[in-house]
């Protein structure tokens, strides 16, 4: 398994916060801490290709960190809200997500036009529910 680094968030909010028995989550990307997005490589022609399922799994082991930082466990989220640059590859993406997540969670599922960098192809946000 990668190691996942907490990383700073680019913007004035907190990467989660606790209020009472849950915390809240911000989104999660696959953003590194050097800058770079995991998941990513630069191909011959000069593209790029982004791996879906190598994004997810970084996101939520950054999701799963964060979660630790406070006593709390994937097991604990009861709501999830997943957004994906590319709804053809909700497939690749649910994989990764059912080797983590158990079907407690409540989830919604949203395709967007984009993310805060072209080479995200998706980001996370979670609510957990873990008793003081």
């Amino acid at each position: 398994m990668q190691a996942v680094q907490t990383i700073q968030p680019l913007g004035k909010y907190p990467s989660f916060c606790r209020a009472g028995d849950f915390i809240y989550l911000s989104g999660m990307s696959a953003r590194q801490a050097d800058g770079s997005i995991a998941g990513v490589t630069r191909l011959p022609d000069g593209s790029v290709a982004c791996d879906m399922q190598v994004q997810t799994r970084v996101v939520i082991q950054k999701i799963q960190a964060a979660l630790q930082q406070v006593g709390a466990s994937l097991g604990d989220c009861v709501a999830i809200t997943s957004y994906l640059t590319d709804m053809q590859q909700f497939d690749a993406y649910n994989a990764v997500y059912s080797e983590f997540f158990d079907g407690r969670a409540t989830r919604t599922t949203v395709g967007v036009q984009q993310l805060p960098h072209a080479h995200m192809v998706v980001e996370l946000t979670a609510t957990a529910y873990k008793p003081v």
